[in-house]
């Protein structure tokens, strides 16, 4: 109903004489008198306002005064009052999914513990859940996350009220002492009266409650855990740059120059993409999310190690995927029907198209480029040029018949101009300054 503005003017006029009774109405509403009185000030607010935007009483109008200002305004704080907590309830629910968003979504500013702690409060969840009876498990998710009632459970499965009831309780005592042993608590303890812990626990039991209710709905529960990404980046490096990176369960990827990798992690895997160049890999062990690295077709699986990966073109212009590891065993994975292999310390693998070469070499040559060091062997001047390009402030190129030349040895990387000044000394060619400052090598004439 729109009140007139004599109304409106004659309700502020009695506020002050009906405050003490409106604070104690909206008291009982609230149960909070610091609420009460915010909800009483409100209230004046909202009237203030509304006068505000009243024309005035024309001349010779009567003033249109309430009959009882006070039970009006009472009347007004309760129903404020009940607006304000169904704001509550509604930002309760947002919390619930803003706290689960923030430990199971993909963050760029990950903790590493928090991950590892909801990870098992999770297993210790599904666990419990798994182990109800089918009946008190099947009442606990139709109820908990489905949100029916317990009559139509009843209905459904052909029981007693009473029974669902008892099922019910029985599930929640079997959840909450799962809960306790995981946290380490006790029933009634301090611990478990931490409202932030409490509410993004409840959250992921009603994740973990709709994963067990059934076949399908488990098998949709592990395709979650399987694809949902917890955590991801995307780097990528410039001409001459190395950038370390570190990951959140402890791990970290140094960047090659002119590189660009992906990270995901998920819940029961930690995934990388490297699109091209090289990177080299510290895995902290985690035998609950092996680590892999995806390079074109090539896939490297580990648990903890050191080992490097790099991708770059062969010399028929085909992609070349190098594995190299320095500590610990990784296997790999060729693709195109490769056969599967487990490397070690000092082992390594070239997958070039369905061509597999297996390399060895001291363990601390693998990614020499950390060093500033690069190794050629059975490479062709081409490839060399091509890779020392990565870090040069100048072009480095050869015509097609140089660019084939067989070429073995190692190059400082802050030596490269040097180096191809002084190739003529060892390959028949020329070496030409280009007006841009860059090389061109030619065979000699």
């Amino acid at each position: 109903m729109e009140l007139s503005a004599s109304f409106t003017r004659a309700l502020l006029a009695g506020f002050d004489r009906a405050y003490a009774d409106l604070l104690r109405v909206a008291t009982r509403s609230t149960g909070s008198r610091e609420e009460a009185g915010d909800l009483v000030h409100d209230t004046w607010l909202r009237l203030a306002e509304h006068a505000r935007g009243l024309p005035a009483e024309r001349h010779g109008e009567a003033p249109q005064a309430p009959r009882d200002a006070a039970a009006y305004l009472a009347v007004m704080a309760q129903h404020m009052a009940l607006d304000a907590q169904r704001r509550r309830q509604r930002h309760g629910r947002y919390l619930d999914a803003a706290v689960l968003h923030e430990q199971l979504a993909p963050s760029h500013a990950p903790d590493a513990a928090d991950s590892v702690m909801y990870r098992q409060a999770l297993a210790a969840l599904e666990a419990a859940l798994a182990g109800l009876p089918a009946r008190g498990r099947a009442a606990f998710v139709a109820h908990r996350v489905h949100g029916e009632r317990q009559p139509e459970i009843a209905a459904r499965l052909g029981v007693s009220l009473n029974t669902v009831e008892r099922d019910l309780i029985q599930a929640q005592a079997c959840i909450e002492d799962a809960l306790h042993r995981w946290r380490g608590t006790r029933p009634g303890s301090a611990d478990t009266r931490r409202a932030g812990r409490r509410r993004s626990l409840g959250a992921l039991l009603g994740l973990a409650g709709m994963g067990v209710g059934g076949s399908v709905g488990w098998r949709q529960w592990q395709l979650y855990r399987d694809t949902h990404v917890q955590w991801q980046a995307h780097w990528s490096s410039t001409r001459g740059q190395l950038a370390r990176h570190g990951l959140p369960d402890g791990s970290s990827v140094l960047l090659d120059a002119q590189s660009s990798a992906e990270v995901r992690y998920f819940a029961v895997r930690r995934a990388v993409t490297l699109a091209h160049g090289a990177a080299f890999f510290d895995v902290a062990r985690d035998p609950g999310r092996p680590f892999t690295v995806q390079a074109r077709g090539v896939r490297v699986t580990v648990l903890g190690t050191r080992f490097g990966v790099e991708v770059a073109a062969g010399a028929d212009g085909r992609e070349r995927v190098t594995v190299q590891v320095e500590s610990g065993r990784v296997r790999v994975e060729p693709g195109a029907g490769g056969q599967a292999c487990e490397l070690g310390a000092g082992q390594g693998l070239q997958v070039e198209g369905a061509t597999v070469t297996q390399t060895q070499a001291p363990p601390g040559d693998a990614a020499l480029w950390r060093h500033g060091e690069l190794a050629f062997a059975g490479s062709t001047l081409g490839e060399a040029l091509q890779r020392l390009s990565r870090y040069a402030p100048f072009t480095l190129a050869a015509t097609p018949e140089a660019a084939r030349l067989p070429l073995s040895g190692r190059v400082r990387i802050a030596q490269a101009r040097a180096w191809v000044r002084a190739l003529p000394r060892a390959l028949p060619v020329q070496v030409r300054q280009q007006a841009d400052g860059g090389l061109l090598v030619a065979m000699a004439r």
